[in-house]
C-alpha cells in the first residue's frame, strides 16, 4: 500500500529523560488523535530508535504538502493543549519538515522504518531524484524484508510557519537549516536489513555516484510504535 496521500510531515525529536514517560502518554493518548482530527491527515505513526541515543520519528501521511500550513492545522499549533505547554519544552534536536511525495511503493505497512536525509551536488538534483525514483527504488523491490519505499521532496514554506508550538520547542526551522531537500523512507520487516542498505544498496558511494552531496547523508533506524487513523 502506496502512501495515503500526496504530503508527509516528518519529526525527528528527542525528549529530555526525566519526561519522557509523561511524553509517550500524551503522544499516545492526546496528540496524536488530536493531528489525525485535523482535516487533510490521513494516517500518524510514531517510531523510536533502534539504538541509543534515543531518538523518536513522528510521520504523518497527508492529503497534500499544503496540509501542513492548512487554516485549522495552524489552528491547533497556535492553541496549544496545556498538556502539549509542557511537554514541547523539553523536545530536543527537533527537525521538522513537510513533504511532497515523489514516488511511494509498499506491499504492506512494516515494523522498522530507515529514514535517508539527502542534500544533493549543485547541479545533480534532477539526477539524484532520477536514480531514487528509478534504479534505487527498482533494486529496493528484491530483498523479500524490504516493505516499501517512499521517496520525499521537503516543502520547506510549509513548516517555516512560526507557531506557538515552535516557540515551546524553541523555534521552527528556518532558512539556513533547511541542508536536507531529499528525504527516503525504507520500510522493513526487520532492523537488521534496515541497518544494512547503508553499507549495500545505498551506501554512500552509490548515492554520490547518483549525485548527493559527499558528507550530507544522514541515516536512522526506528522501530514502529504506534499507528493511528483518523476517526
Amino acid at each position: 500500500m502506496p502512501l495515503r496521500g500526496q504530503g508527509a510531515l516528518v519529526i525527528w525529536r528527542s525528549v529530555t529523560s526525566e519526561a519522557d514517560e509523561d511524553a509517550l502518554r500524551w503522544h499516545n493518548t492526546e496528540h496524536m488523535a488530536e493531528r489525525c482530527a485535523v482535516p487533510g491527515f490521513l494516517r500518524g505513526r510514531r517510531y523510536v530508535s533502534v539504538a541509543p541515543p534515543k531518538q523518536y520519528l513522528d510521520f504523518y501521511e497527508t492529503e497534500t504538502s499544503e496540509t501542513i500550513r492548512s487554516e485549522p492545522y495552524l489552528a491547533r499549533l497556535n492553541n496549544p493543549t496545556p498538556w502539549t505547554q509542557r511537554v514541547l519544552p523539553h523536545f530536543r534536536g527537533t527537525f521538522r519538515v513537510g513533504c511532497r511525495v515523489l514516488v511511494s511503493t509498499s506491499r504492506g505497512l512494516a515494523g522498522v522504518m530507515a529514514t535517508l536525509r539527502l542534500r544533493p551536488a549543485e547541479g545533480r538534483a534532477g539526477a539524484l531524484k532520477a536514480w531514487l525514483t528509478g534504479p534505487a527504488l527498482e533494486a529496493m523491490r528484491a530483498p523479500a524484508g524490504v516493505a516499501g519505499m517512499h521517496v520525499l521532496e521537503t516543502a520547506p514554506e510549509t513548516t517555516r510557519v512560526r507557531t506557538a508550538e515552535g516557540k515551546l520547542k524553541g523555534g521552527e526551522l528556518a532558512p539556513a537549516e533547511d541542508p536536507w531537500p531529499l528525504v527516503v523512507l525504507v520500510e522493513c520487516t526487520d532492523p537488521e536489513l534496515a541497518e544494512s542498505l547503508p553499507r549495500g544498496l545505498l551506501q554512500a558511494e552509490r548515492l554520490v555516484e547518483a549525485g548527493a552531496e559527499p558528507g550530507a547523508i544522514v541515516w536512522g533506524i526506528y522501530r514502529l510504535q504506534l499507528t493511528m487513523d483518523p476517526e
